[in-house]
C-alpha cells in the first residue's frame, strides 16, 4: 500500500471530522470521512486484487451489501450497549442484565455466520487465493489506517 496515499487520505480523514459543523447537518460523527474511507478502501481492493471491471463491479456490489448488513448489526449492538448502560445505573437484578446479555450473544453470532456467508459468496467471483489476498488486504488496510491515525494523533499532541 502506498504510505503517501494512505498519509493523504488519513490526513483529510482527521481534517473534515475536525471541523465544526451544525449537529443537524451531520450523519454521525463521523458519517462523511468514513463513507469516503469506505469508497478509497474498495478502489484499493479491486487494485490489490488487480481484478478485471466486471469482477471488480461484483465484488464492490457483494461488499457494500455486507457492510450494510454489518452496519445494522452494529446499530443493533449499539442499542443493546446503551440498555445496558440505562441497567446499569438503575437498580436491576441480575436477570435483567442475563436477558441483555444473552441477546448480545446472539448477535455475535450472527455477526460471525454473516461474515461466514460473505466470504463463502465471494467463491462464487473470486479464486480461493484470490480470497485470502482479500482477507490480507482488509487486515493490513485496517492496520495501515490504525497507524496513520497514531501518527497524525502524535503528530498534533506535539503542536
Amino acid at each position: 500500500m502506498r504510505i503517501v496515499e494512505l498519509t493523504i487520505l488519513c490526513s483529510l480523514f482527521l481534517a473534515t471530522t475536525m471541523i465544526a459543523q451544525p449537529r443537524e447537518e451531520m450523519k454521525g460523527r463521523f458519517g462523511r470521512p468514513m463513507e469516503r474511507l469506505d469508497r478509497y478502501k474498495k478502489i484499493r481492493m479491486v487494485e490489490a486484487l488487480n481484478l478485471d471491471e466486471t469482477t471488480g463491479i461484483k465484488l464492490v456490489n457483494r461488499y457494500s451489501k455486507h457492510r450494510e448488513q454489518m452496519k445494522d448489526l452494529d446499530t443493533d449492538r449499539a442499542q443493546l450497549v446503551e440498555k445496558l448502560e440505562t441497567l446499569s445505573q438503575t437498580n436491576t437484578g441480575d436477570a435483567e442484565y442475563q436477558k441483555v446479555f444473552t441477546e448480545l450473544y446472539e448477535l455475535e453470532k450472527k455477526f460471525a455466520e454473516a461474515r461466514k456467508k460473505y466470504l463463502e459468496e465471494l467463491k462464487e467471483i473470486l479464486s480461493n487465493k484470490q480470497i485470502a489476498e482479500y482477507v490480507i488486504f482488509e487486515r493490513d488496510f485496517m492496520k495501515d489506517v490504525r497507524n496513520v491515525v497514531k501518527d497524525v494523533q502524535k503528530e498534533r499532541q506535539r503542536r
